[in-house]
C-alpha cells in the first residue's frame, strides 16, 4: 500500500470532514469561527502529514535515530498563529486551537483503536 493511501486511511479521511464543513460554512456565512477552524484544521493536516511521513521513514531505517519533525510542526503552528495575529478579526483563536488539536485527538484515537484490536 502506498504512503499516501495509508495516510488517507488513517488520518485524512477523518480530517477531511471538518475541513469540508468549515470551508462550506466560511463560504456561505463568513464566520470567524469557521475560518479559524478551517485554518487550524488545515495546519493540523499538514502537521499530521509531516509526523506520519517521519514515522514511516523511521520504520524503514535501520539505525536507532528517530526524527518526528517536531521543529517543522512548531513552525506550522507559529505560521498559523502569525496569520491570526495579522488578521484577528477574520480568524477566531479558539477555533484555530480546536483545529490544531484535532490532529492530536486523531493520533490518540488511532493509537487506542490499534491497541484494542
Amino acid at each position: 500500500m502506498s504512503f499516501f493511501r495509508r495516510f488517507f486511511n488513517h488520518f485524512l479521511r477523518y480530517l477531511s470532514i471538518p475541513l469540508i464543513v468549515s470551508l462550506l460554512f466560511v463560504l456561505f456565512t463568513q464566520s470567524s469561527i469557521a475560518a479559524g477552524l478551517l485554518i487550524g484544521t488545515s495546519a493540523s493536516t499538514l502537521m499530521i502529514f509531516n509526523w506520519y511521513y517521519h514515522l514511516d521513514k523511521a520504520y524503514e531505517e535501520e539505525n536507532g535515530k528517530v526524527k518526528l519533525g517536531t521543529m517543522t510542526r512548531f513552525i506550522i503552528v507559529i505560521v498559523t498563529l502569525l496569520v491570526w495575529l495579522r488578521f484577528p478579526e477574520t480568524f477566531n483563536i479558539f477555533a484555530i486551537t480546536v483545529g490544531l488539536l484535532l490532529g492530536y485527538i486523531l493520533i490518540i484515537f488511532h493509537a487506542v483503536r490499534e491497541l484494542t484490536k
